[in-house]
């Protein structure tokens, strides 16, 4: 009976326990309780939310500076991967800069790595300092033009919640702090779906991009977020954007990496996600996002780090970390396995989608493979679109080894080697912590074109390219009453693609043009005819004239896709333009009044 008591007793005071366990996690949730003791919990389970000093003592770039350091072969770049911080690599010169610390200075003076100071960039270092008294909540300190992680959340949900046809936002997953802390701390990790709701009953070109899995890099969560902003925003106004989301769905997840992002917000140079038990010290742990992805995980020497304090640490096994693991889940859910299981089957040429992973910088476009300089299974139809989407911001479009270093792990060749769609890398402009002028006006629109291109071509990324662009659209009158008609001009071009000499596409002369109503080609059943302006069908560009008569057409917008065709037969992604046709005035006919005469004249 006593052995019972004991046992009652037992069981009691553990359950009294898990419920009081409970009860302060709830309370930890709620806020309900004061800091310190959050701050208790999260230490207690691994999560860091705050500096171990005063960022006004401990900063990362603290008598650091930044140098160009000359190597001598690949065996020396992936030495300086384990030890310094490499930010850009030039493989056609064997420099890489990187930030150094006076210890790391030392060594590669010890290792015979000449380098010499990269002043401007060394002065552009940030101050952790600085950036904690200019806290602001909707942008970074001293960088009004990008927004925070509070904010970018804010305004994806505002969007959702703003045009329920066009957009849903979704939870795909938990940042590590998230999974760790049991949701006291950390993010969710959000996908913005835009398409017409209301459009159905047809297959659907499927574009993802993603930012942010280096949260240092800060133009790409905010390209991201203005890309579905610029499409919510003129769907229905400018017809060659509301096409877009009427034919694809646009998946974009800004914040891959989101706990990370808000140490940048406090001045610090993170480029891992926050995993603290890779065993080395902050600010250096983490796992890098992007060596982490389960296709051919640390599958070549020097493409990632076995060292947990690089900054290019693989982490523990393929897929560890649960950022890797949420961005590969949604892939799977989004794109269909097009690619055979071979590593050199090629995906079909009638592959749908396109995948954009965002990073910063160097002014490059990367197509798979980026773990090797062996020529992937697609390689002519993927760097003919990265040629296309290359030409707006006039980057060099290369394979990786090409053009900087390779790497495994990444999501581009898990996007393309997993499902074979059309899978590339951006690289966006000069630096890390790029300006706001510099990012206004050389990377913003160029940017946003290129990623326009991107989903015309998303339903047919290895066909689509290969036909010319049709731009210049226009039609007049815009607005006319049925049984006009209305003169429609555009211009042909095959010639616009990235590089220059053997290292861009061969244009091709223009073969056709054609135009349909209401409907891309795909899915028309009729087509009107474009006459090249000069009579002959004989040259790279072409002035492009056509007519459509309005008769039969009933009051209302009508969308006009115009297309072209080149020498060798490939048609290219179309172009819209509306037209809208008002009906016949109805007013009322004059009263006819019967004239008064003088009586005489009766």
């Amino acid at each position: 009976m006593s052995a019972m008591r004991a046992l009652v007793r037992v069981i009691s005071w553990v359950g009294g326990l898990c419920l009081a366990g409970a009860l302060l996690f709830l309370a930890v949730q709620q806020s309900q309780v004061v800091e310190p003791a959050k701050e208790m919990f999260l230490s207690i389970a691994g999560v860091r939310t705050f500096a171990p000093e005063d960022p006004c003592v401990q900063n990362d770039a603290a008598n650091a500076i930044v140098a160009r350091i000359d190597y001598t072969d690949a065996h020396a770049l992936h030495t300086l991967f384990d030890r310094v911080d490499v930010w850009q690599v030039e493989a056609e010169q064997q420099t890489a800069v990187a930030m150094i610390s006076p210890a790391q200075q030392e060594w590669l003076a010890q290792e015979g790595y000449p380098f010499t100071e990269e002043t401007e960039q060394t002065a552009a270092l940030p101050d952790p300092c600085a950036f904690q008294a200019l806290a602001d909540s909707r942008s970074i300190s001293g960088y009004a033009c990008y927004r925070t992680v509070e904010a970018t959340h804010a305004d994806m949900a505002s969007l959702a919640e703003e045009h329920p046809d066009l957009a849903e936002l979704n939870d795909i997953g938990n940042s590590w702090y998230k999974n760790r802390s049991l949701g006291v701390a950390g993010s969710d990790i959000q996908a913005l779906v835009l398409t017409n709701s209301r459009s159905t009953g047809f297959e659907k070109g499927e574009l993802v991009v993603i930012a942010a899995q280096h949260p240092r890099e800060l133009t790409t969560t905010e390209i991201a977020t203005l890309f579905a902003e610029l499409l919510l925003s003129e769907y229905g106004a400018d017809p060659d954007l509301t096409w877009l989301l009427d034919y694809n769905r646009i998946h974009i997840i800004p914040l891959v990496n989101p706990d990370g992002r808000t140490w940048v917000e406090k001045g610090h140079y993170w480029r891992k996600n926050t995993n603290s038990n890779s065993g080395c010290e902050f600010p250096m742990n983490g796992v890098d996002l992007n060596r982490n992805g389960s296709f051919l995980w640390n599958h070549c020497n020097g493409c990632s780090s076995g060292d947990v304090c690089s900054n290019f640490y693989r982490g523990t096994k393929a897929a560890s970390e649960p950022e890797t693991q949420a961005v590969e889940t949604y892939l799977r859910e989004v794109f269909a396995d097009q690619r055979g299981e071979s590593y050199n089957d090629p995906a079909p040429e009638d592959t749908n989608g396109v995948f954009i992973s965002l990073h910063s910088y160097g002014r490059l476009l990367f197509y798979p493979w980026e773990h090797a300089s062996t020529p992937a299974p697609n390689r002519d139809g993927l760097r003919r679109l990265g040629r296309k989407m290359g030409y707006f911001p006039d980057y060099r479009v290369c394979n990786p080894e090409q053009c900087m270093y390779r790497f495994d792990g990444s999501a581009t060749d898990f996007a393309y080697g997993t499902f074979g769609v059309a899978a590339f890398t951006y690289e966006l402009g000069t630096t890390f912590f790029q300006s706001c002028p510099y990012f206004e006006s050389y990377i913003v629109d160029q940017i946003l074109e290129s990623l326009v291109y991107a989903a015309k071509a998303a339903r047919r990324p290895y066909q689509l390219p290969a036909g010319p662009d049709v731009i210049e659209a226009s039609a007049e009158p815009p607005r006319l009453l049925p049984g006009k008609e209305v003169i429609l001009t555009a211009t042909a071009d095959d010639t616009r693609s990235a590089g220059s000499g053997s290292d861009t596409e061969p244009a091709q002369a223009i073969s056709a043009a054609r135009f349909s109503i209401d409907a891309p080609s795909w899915l028309a059943t009729t087509f009107e005819t474009l006459q090249p302006l000069d009579g002959a069908y004989d040259a790279t560009v072409e002035l492009l004239k056509g007519s459509l008569d309005t008769t039969g057409l009933q009051p209302g917008t009508y969308t006009i896709f115009l297309e072209a065709q080149d020498a060798d037969g490939n048609w290219g992604p179309p172009t819209a333009l509306s037209i809208e046709v008002v009906a016949v005035p109805t007013g009322r006919a004059p009263t006819q009044y019967k004239q008064y005469l003088p009586r005489v004249w009766r």
